[in-house]
C-alpha cells in the first residue's frame, strides 16, 4: 500500500490496511522516502527514490506470496500504477484519486516559474498542509508544510504515468470522489480508459473528497477493492 504526497504518511492507508489484514493479507504499508522524520527530508527525494521503495516492498511480498496487488493512494496511485506499467509481478494494481491532471496552477507552472529569476524570489520555499479538522481528530499523522520542491517530484510522477499507462497489462481499479478538488474531476476517467485490457474497472464515489480512505463513504471503498481483489474471474 502506497500513501500520497500531501504530507500524510502510512497513517493515511492504516484503516484500510487493518480491514484487509483482518481479511487474511499480508501487508506492506511503508512511509515513503523523506516522510516520517521531517519535511525537510524531502528536499533531495526523487521520484525513482519512491519508485525503489515501491518495487522493494512487491519483492518483499512475492517471497512469501503468490501474488502481489498494489494499493495507492493520489500520488501513491500514480506509483502503483507505474509500477503495474513496469511489470514487477503485480496481479491487481488499485488506484483512489490517482491524478492525470491536478487542479494546482503553481504546480502546473512551477517548471516555468523557477527559471525566472524575479519569479524565483517570489515562490514559497514550502506550503501549508491543510488537513480538515474531522481528520485531523481522526490522529492524523504528518507534516505541517512540504518543500515547494516536492511538486517536481509529482509532476514528474504525472508525466511518467502518462508515459506508460498503456503498458499497464494486469487487472485496474480506478476509484475517484465526486467532489476531489485536488486533482482533475476526469482524471479517473482518463485513467481508465487509456488502461488497454478489459480486465478493470471504475468507482465514483458521490461526494467522495480526495481523502477516500477517511470519507463517510470509506467502509464502501473498502469493500469494493477488495470484491475486486478477490474476483476469480480475474486472471
Amino acid at each position: 500500500m502506497l500513501h500520497g504526497a500531501g504530507g500524510g504518511t502510512a497513517w493515511d492507508m492504516k484503516e484500510f490496511a487493518s480491514v484487509a489484514h483482518k481479511r487474511g493479507y499480508s501487508i506492506w504499508l511503508p512511509s515513503l522516502p523523506g516522510y516520517g522524520t521531517k519535511p525537510s527530508d524531502l528536499i533531495d527525494v526523487t521520484l525513482d527514490d519512491w519508485l525503489t521503495e515501491a518495487r522493494e516492498g512487491a519483492e518483499r511480498l512475492l517471497k512469501s506470496c503468490d501474488t502481489v496487488a498494489v494499493v495507492g493512494h493520489s500520488v501513491g496511485g500514480l506509483l502503483a500504477l507505474v509500477l503495474a506499467a513496469d511489470g514487477n509481478n503485480v496481479s491487481r494494481v488499485i488506484a483512489w484519486a490517482a491524478p492525470w491532471r491536478i487542479n494546482s496552477v503553481l504546480l502546473s507552472l512551477l517548471p516555468v516559474l523557477t527559471k525566472l529569476p524575479i519569479a524565483r524570489k517570489i515562490i514559497p520555499k514550502h506550503v501549508p498542509v491543510e488537513v480538515p479538522s474531522h481528520i485531523k481528530n481522526m490522529g492524523w499523522v504528518g507534516y505541517e508544510w512540504l518543500p515547494i520542491s516536492l511538486g517536481f517530484i509529482i509532476l514528474a510522477a504525472v508525466k511518467r504515468l502518462h508515459a506508460s499507462v498503456n503498458k499497464v497489462t494486469c487487472a485496474a481499479f480506478i476509484a475517484q470522489g465526486t467532489k476531489d478538488k485536488v486533482i482533475h474531476k476526469s482524471s479517473a476517467q482518463d485513467i481508465f480508459e487509456r488502461i488497454p485490457g478489459s480486465d478493470k474497472d471504475i468507482y465514483f464515489i458521490k461526494g467522495g473528497s480526495h481523502a477516500l480512505m477517511q470519507d463517510s463513504c470509506k467502509a464502501h471503498l473498502f469493500q469494493r477493492t477488495l470484491e475486486f481483489i478477490e474476483r476469480s474471474d480475474i486472471p
